[in-house]
């Protein structure tokens, strides 16, 4: 090791220099004894040069030094070809000195080290850094002891920001050499988040380790690493696995610190069940990790994670081992202090309520409300309740000095305000102000609740809040939600027919709640009974009855007729004796009924998801149903449409043709009827142009004065009944909408035809009935042989009288013995054209009667299916991961039982809330 001390610090040269005067140079001692070496036979020069090539180095005469080194080729050619790359280093000869450093074969293992500690350096200013990386790691393989290779490498990984290889070699030298420093080098890297990318599995030999050596630094090395890890819910639970086998090993010494470690058990705990976690994800550490957090915080506030214990185990039956459980008992029962804010309850309640609402289930604003009044303890809240016949309402009234009107359909929270009365109405959506008196009246009649203050000396003075709840089957739900969370109850009987079936099945109702409430009862309408010698026995059996529903229960006799302040100084003293309780005693009480108000919530969390999906189903199922009807209802839309058409064109269609027969059958005559107009004295060469006037004009004149307004009166019926076959359609279309919503539950269907057809219609016959003048026929100037003889036997005889009565009764057998069927047929098709055209419309004007609701019916069809569809997914999502609604919950409950433990640990050292 000597010899390659010197060999690597390139002074091997000093060998030389023993015998001789330290006053000369080595170059004048080495260069003699090279002379003298020549004399020898044989002689051997390599060591001298060696040497004169390390004198020559350290001079900075590198191109000698390499010359002298050049020539070696005994044991210490391969120092000497390192000390020429290194000669070739110095003169800036990068690739010059990387081959000759490349290419030395050693078996030495100092040699080969520093050949590659050379190699990192040159790779790293040749910016060859996968070089490089593959040379320090090559060292740190063959020695991690040789001086400076850890520092360098470390050094190296760090300005890589490789991170990971840090990270390694961290660990590697801490579990190795156990040197505190690179403990305290591994924590920087984990409070830099440098750790997340190992698996926490990685770090477990290495936590051991250090525990062995050093129990400080395990404690931050484990805090530091808890805390990289948090920020990724998957590493973190595999962190959990194992920090629990670790800890497993771990010793806890008495009165030891593990303050920062409890911490991070805490935190961790919070957490998991504050997180986006399933019970599957945590059953598999929690009962360990609960264990390991009471096993180190046996001598340090272990209150809170004992009542963790006993929660999860109550929860999840059996999951922690007996002498866990016996543990965490023993610590409560020893009693630790402990001081439960209200806002911590009701942050607690918030958080359930948020989360409610990201899951379609809200729990509602009257739940917070509730839990607000809770928190006021100013304030005693009395619940008053009572059957219809019971009187209630004006004895309430009456206490209060002031007449509000009936509450028959509303809970009504009276407190008191010092200056006027304020209405608001409290639903689950938040807080809406009543301002008039008229809409008061209209809240009086909805289901809600509501807060009425006003400045009643009563409530003032007793530092009360009354809320008056209705009994009976439709109000029970305020009555069992107000009935926990209030100070006490008073029940007002008729004290002419006391516990009657009523209330029987309201106290029975509450008594199976069991929530414990201070219950006294009020017997009023004493004045019906006060006349009776009996009346301190019906008090007494009033009393007796009381008792058997609430053991502790008093009775107060009242009437209405007596003195309203003189019984109001009554009740006034009842109330102090059976309600009023001092401030400690009430937080201790409104803790309690705060954490039933979150129990509560909970469980009305569990079926809301419950009845979620059965309305689901029933929705699905119902609208499924509705579908049916409706694709049903569509196909008879579209039948009722045709037949419309039919009807509708088969009446106007009848009335047409009956008058086109009528017309076929007239004209002729009509026109044959005109050779009344021929004598022997007409004017035969112009006969036939005046005959084809007076046809024209008669035909037009029947057409005019006798068939249009027997038409138009024929149309006139026809619009009547076409409407009327229209509103029948209208009618049952009204019938249908009303039938589908009430199937839907509310107006989602509206089949309104357009009666707009029916002025298009009225207004078209109108216009056909003003248009009955036709253009003329050409009846007798037509070139036909007939007429053609005629006109010209006119023309040439008619001249003459004595051939006028030959062509007077020529024309005469003419007209009356023509056939004028191509005439009537001209004139029917002429006057019938716009009456032809009006019923080809028909179908496409019906049509357009029926257009909107078959409009309207294809969106709700639409529409249904897509919310069936929405809700079949909607429903296969929540069958299909029900614990992601169920594991919350049940988180939850873990939560509120650990706070409810450690409240009960307190209550027995005598600690309340504060």
């Amino acid at each position: 090791m000597t010899e390659e001390k010197l060999l690597m610090e390139k002074s091997f040269y000093g060998t030389f220099l023993v015998d001789y005067d330290t006053n000369r140079h080595p170059i004048e001692v080495l260069g003699q004894a090279f002379v003298e070496e020549q004399q020898n036979e044989p002689y051997d020069l390599t060591f001298i040069r060696y040497a004169q090539g390390e004198v020559y180095f350290h001079s900075k005469d590198y191109e000698a030094a390499i010359f002298k080194w050049e020539s070696i080729q005994n044991e210490l050619e391969p120092w000497a070809k390192k000390n020429i790359a290194d000669s070739y280093y110095e003169l800036g000869l990068l690739s010059s000195a990387e081959d000759v450093y490349t290419a030395i074969q050693t078996e030495s293992t100092i040699l080969t080290l520093e050949v590659s500690l050379q190699l990192f350096s040159l790779y790293i200013e040749r910016n060859k850094i996968q070089s490089a990386y593959r040379t320090i790691d090559k060292a740190l393989a063959i020695d991690p002891d040789y001086p400076n290779v850890t520092e360098l490498a470390r050094t190296f990984y760090e300005e890589q920001e490789d991170w990971n290889k840090a990270v390694e070699l961290a660990v590697q030298e801490s579990i190795r050499t156990q040197d505190p420093a690179w403990f305290r080098i591994l924590r920087e890297y984990g409070d830099q988040g440098y750790t997340t990318s190992f698996a926490p599995t990685y770090f477990y030999d290495l936590l051991i380790a250090v525990y062995e050596k050093d129990r400080k630094q395990f404690k931050d090395l484990v805090s530091s690493l808890w805390t990289s890890y948090r920020s990724n819910p998957v590493a973190h639970i595999e962190w959990m696995l194992t920090v629990n086998t670790i800890f497993e090993y771990v010793e806890i010494l008495p009165n030891e610190s593990w303050e920062d470690i409890l911490s991070q058990f805490q935190e961790a705990y919070v957490g998991f069940l504050e997180g986006n976690y399933l019970v599957k994800d945590l059953e598999g550490f929690m009962p360990s990790m609960l264990s390991n957090w009471l096993k180190v915080s046996r001598d340090h506030q272990p209150l809170f994670p004992a009542a963790a214990v006993l929660a999860w185990n109550d929860v999840f039956s059996y999951s922690i081992e007996q002498m866990v459980t016996d543990e965490a008992e023993m610590i409560l029962l020893e009693g630790d202090s402990y001081q439960a804010r209200f806002e911590d309850i009701i942050l607690f309640l918030n958080k359930i309520i948020d989360w409610s609402e990201r899951n379609d289930a809200s729990v509602g604003y009257k739940t917070k409300w509730i839990a607000e009044q809770l928190m006021d303890l100013s304030e005693h809240h009395l619940l008053i309740a009572g059957s219809g016949s019971s009187g209630k309402s004006s004895f309430v009234q009456s206490v209060l000095g002031e007449s509000v009107g009936e509450a028959e359909d509303s809970t009504i929270i009276y407190s008191y305000h010092d200056q006027q009365v304020e209405v608001k109405e409290i639903h689950d959506h938040g807080v809406h102000k009543v301002e008039s008196i008229a809409d008061f009246e209209e809240l009086m009649q909805r289901e809600a609740f509501v807060e009425y203050k006003l400045p009643s000396e009563f409530l003032k003075k007793n530092r009360s809040a009354i809320i008056d709840v209705q009994t009976g089957q439709r109000h029970l739900d305020d009555l069992t939600a107000f009935y926990p969370v209030a100070d006490g109850l008073l029940y007002v009987l008729n004290a002419d027919a006391p516990f009657n079936a009523e209330d029987r099945q309201t106290l029975r109702k509450l008594t199976e709640i069991g929530q414990p409430v201070n219950v006294h009862f009020l017997l009023n309408k004493m004045d019906k009974v006060s006349h009776s010698d009996r009346t301190e026995e019906i008090i007494e059996s009033a009393r007796n009855k009381a008792r058997e529903w609430f053991p502790d229960a008093e009775v107060l006799p009242y009437s209405s007729l007596e003195a309203v302040h003189l019984q109001r100084q009554d009740v006034q003293s009842f109330l102090k004796k059976q309600y009023m309780v001092n401030g400690n005693v009430l937080k201790g009480e409104r803790g309690a009924k705060l954490f039933y108000l979150v129990r509560k919530t909970l469980r009305d969390l569990y079926s809301k998801r419950k009845n979620r999906e059965n309305e689901l189903k029933e929705t699905i199922e119902k609208n499924e149903d509705i579908l049916t009807r409706l694709n049903g209802f569509e196909n008879y839309l579209s039948d009722m449409q045709s037949d419309k058409v039919s009807v509708i064109k088969d009446s106007f269609h009848k009335k047409k043709e009956a008058m086109k027969k009528e017309i076929s059958e007239k004209i002729p005559g009509i026109l044959s009827g005109c050779s009344d107009l021929i004598s022997e004295e007409s004017d035969f060469k112009q006969i036939h142009t005046e005959l084809n006037e007076a046809m024209n004009k008669r035909i037009q004149g029947y057409i005019q004065d006798d068939l249009m307004p027997r038409y138009v009166k024929s149309l006139e019926e026809w619009l009547g009944f076409s409407k009327q076959e229209l509103q029948d359609s209208q009618n049952y279309l009204n019938e249908m909408s009303e039938t589908f919503n009430g199937l839907f539950g509310k107006d989602k269907v509206i089949l309104q035809c357009d009666f707009q057809v029916m002025d298009d219609w009225r207004r078209d016959v109108n216009r056909m009935g003003t248009r009955a003048q036709i253009d003329k026929e050409n009846i007798l100037l037509r070139f036909k042989p007939a007429q053609f003889l005629l006109k010209s036997a006119g023309k040439l005889l008619g001249v003459l009288p004595q051939n006028k009565s030959l062509l007077y009764n020529q024309y005469k057998r003419y007209l009356e013995n023509e056939d004028y069927q191509d005439i009537t047929a001209s004139v029917v098709n002429k006057f019938f054209l716009q009456f032809d055209l009006f019923e080809k419309s028909l179908q496409q004007d019906v049509h357009s009667f029926f257009a909107e609701p078959f409009k309207q019916l294809d969106v709700t069809i639409k529409d249904t299916e897509t919310d069936i569809a929405s809700d079949k997914e909607t429903l296969k999502k929540m069958k299909a991961n029900p614990e992601r609604y169920f594991d919350p919950i049940t988180l939850f409950e873990v939560k509120l039982l650990q706070h409810e433990y450690m409240v009960k640990a307190s209550y027995k050292a005598s600690h309340h809330y504060s």
